[in-house]
C-alpha cells in the first residue's frame, strides 16, 4: 500500500476570498424600485396584438404612458356618456 504525502498547506489558515469583479454597491447606489401608490389596483385584460401595438403607439404620440392614456381614455368616455 503505498504511503500518504504530505500535505503543503495549512488547512486551518483563514480561507480568502477572491477579489471581486466590481466593487460593492453603497445603499445610494442600489437601484430602488418606486413604490406603488397603495390605492392602485392592477387590471388586467386580453387584446388583439394589433390593437395593443395601436394603443401604445397613441399613447407615445400623446406623450403619456398606457396607464394615464388609458385613464384620459376611460374618462373622457364618461363625461361623453353624460
Amino acid at each position: 500500500m503505498p504511503k500518504a504525502a504530505e500535505l503543503d498547506i495549512d488547512l486551518n489558515a483563514p480561507a480568502q476570498e477572491p477579489p471581486a469583479a466590481t466593487a460593492p454597491r453603497t445603499a445610494k447606489q442600489k437601484r430602488q424600485q418606486p413604490e406603488a401608490p397603495k390605492n392602485d389596483t392592477p387590471v388586467n385584460f386580453r387584446w388583439p396584438a394589433a390593437e395593443v401595438k395601436a394603443m401604445k403607439k397613441a399613447a407615445l404620440d400623446a406623450d403619456m404612458t398606457i396607464q394615464d392614456f388609458l385613464l384620459t381614455c376611460f374618462h373622457s368616455f364618461l363625461q361623453d356618456k353624460k
